[in-house]
C-alpha cells in the first residue's frame, strides 16, 4: 500500500502539533505518533499490528521540529516495508534509523535555525524598524517562516520517497556553509547598524568644515565606521570566536564609546 499525497500533507499538517505534548519523559513522543497516526492506521489494517506499531512510536523523540517530518516520512517508509514482509526491516531497523535520523537532524536544525537563521533575520528586521517601516513584524514573520515552511512540507515527501537514503537528499543543501554565510551576514548587518543608526558626535568636522559639507562628511565616517566593524568581525569569526561573544563584544563598544561621547 502507497500513502496518498494527500494524507502526507495532513501528517506535515499535525506536525505542527508535534510539541503540544511535550513532557520530561518522552519529550515529543506524544505528538510524533499523534502525526504519524493516520499514516499507521493506513498501513495496517489488524487491529493488533496497528497497536504494536502504536507503540514502537510512542518512546523517546526529540529533534527539531522543523526537521521532523523528515524522520516521520522515513518512519512510515520503513513501516509500510515491514508490513509489506522486507526482510531487510524489522522493529530494531525502524527504531535505530529513527534514532539515528532525530539526532543527527537535531543538530542540523537547530543549527541552522535558532543558531543562524533567526538571529540574521532578526537583525535584519532591526535594520527595518531603524528605517520606521510599519510592515517590520510582519516582514521577519514571512522571511523566518518562508525555510521553515518548505523544510516542514517537503521534508514529509522527502523521507516517505527517498526513506533510508534522504540523507542523500539533504546533503545538497551544503548546510555547513549556509550556516557560515547567515552568520557572517548577521555580524555585516550587526557593524552597519551601530554606526548608522545612531548619531556619531563628529565636533572635529563640525569645526573644519561648511556646514554643506558636514553632512556628506558624517555619512563618510559613519561608513568608514561600518567597514571597520564589518572587518573586525569578520576577521573575529575566521578566528573562529565565537558569533554570539563578536556580538556581545560590538554591544560593549557600542556602550564604551556612547560613555565617551563619541556615540550618541
Amino acid at each position: 500500500m502507497t500513502l496518498s499525497r494527500w494524507l502526507l500533507f495532513k501528517i506535515a499538517v499535525r506536525s505542527f502539533l508535534l510539541q503540544a505534548s511535550w513532557n520530561y519523559r518522552g519529550m515529543m513522543s506524544m505528538g510524533f505518533l499523534y502525526s504519524i497516526a493516520p499514516g499507521l492506521d493506513c498501513i495496517y489494517d489488524d487491529k493488533k499490528a496497528r497497536e504494536l506499531a502504536y507503540m514502537r512510536h510512542f518512546e523517546y523523540f526529540n529533534t527539531n521540529p522543523y526537521f521532523s517530518s523528515i524522520v516521520m516520512g522515513v518512519t512510515l517508509a520503513l513501516e509500510e516495508k515491514y508490513k509489506s514482509g522486507d526482510k531487510l526491516v524489522n522493529p530494531e531497523v525502524i527504531h535505530n534509523t529513527k534514532d539515528a535520523l532525530m539526532t543527527s537532524l537535531a543538530g542540523i536544525g537547530d543549527g541552522l535555525f535558532w543558531d543562524s537563521w533567526r538571529p540574521f533575520v532578526a537583525t535584519l528586521a532591526i535594520v527595518f524598524a531603524a528605517g520606521n517601516y510599519k510592515l517590520t513584524p510582519f516582514i521577519f514573520l514571512v522571511l523566518y517562516n518562508i525555510p521553515h515552511l518548505y523544510f516542514r512540507f517537503a521534508g514529509i515527501y522527502w523521507g516517505y520517497d527517498e526513506g533510508m537514503n534522504v540523507s542523500k537528499k539533504l546533503r545538497q543543501f551544503m548546510f555547513p556553509q549556509i550556516r557560515q554565510t547567515l552568520r557572517m551576514g548577521t555580524l555585516a548587518l550587526l557593524a552597519y547598524l551601530i554606526p548608522n543608526h545612531v548619531n556619531l558626535h563628529t565636533p572635529f568636522l563640525l569645526a573644519n568644515l561648511r556646514l554643506e559639507l558636514f553632512y556628506f562628511g558624517e555619512k563618510v565616517v559613519q561608513g568608514l565606521g561600518a567597514l571597520v566593524l564589518v572587518a573586525l568581525g569578520t576577521i573575529a569569526y575566521r578566528q573562529e570566536v565565537n558569533v554570539l561573544l563578536i556580538s556581545f563584544l560590538l554591544l560593549i563598544f557600542a556602550l564604551v564609546f556612547y560613555h565617551w561621547g563619541i556615540l550618541i
